[in-house]
């Protein structure tokens, strides 16, 4: 195996490790089972939108920060000097940050239309 491929591998095995992923991953499939509740609440569930919404949805996202996380980590050395890992961290972490805030907008939309307040008390 090439030094990029085992590299490539190694950044995948981390990616899978990373607890931002299993938050990613967690949010999503809270977000789908809300939704599954909203759509049966609202007698509109179709298995077929379930599939597309994983098809358009899921699967993007999770690819998306895939993809975010291997450019931040394989990004050369040289390119950034010593700033490297600052801003390839960084840039992960805002994608992170994105996809949680957008998560979460969704799990309370879903969450009201179920009837839970929101509200600080």
């Amino acid at each position: 195996m090439s030094e990029a491929g085992g590299k490539l591998l190694e950044y995948l095995a981390m990616f899978l490790r990373d607890a931002r992923v299993g938050a990613i991953v967690g949010l999503i499939f809270l977000d789908v089972m809300l939704a599954v509740a909203v759509a049966i609440k609202e007698k509109k569930f179709d298995w077929r939108k379930l599939a597309e919404f994983y098809q358009t949805m899921v699967i993007p996202y999770v690819i998306g920060y895939l993809a975010v996380y291997l450019a931040a980590g394989m990004i050369p050395p040289d390119w950034l000097g010593p700033y490297k890992d600052l801003v390839g961290q960084g840039v992960a972490w805002m994608a992170w940050l994105m996809l949680i805030g957008n998560l979460v907008a969704d799990l309370i939309k879903n969450g009201q239309a179920l009837g839970y307040a929101w509200e600080a008390s």
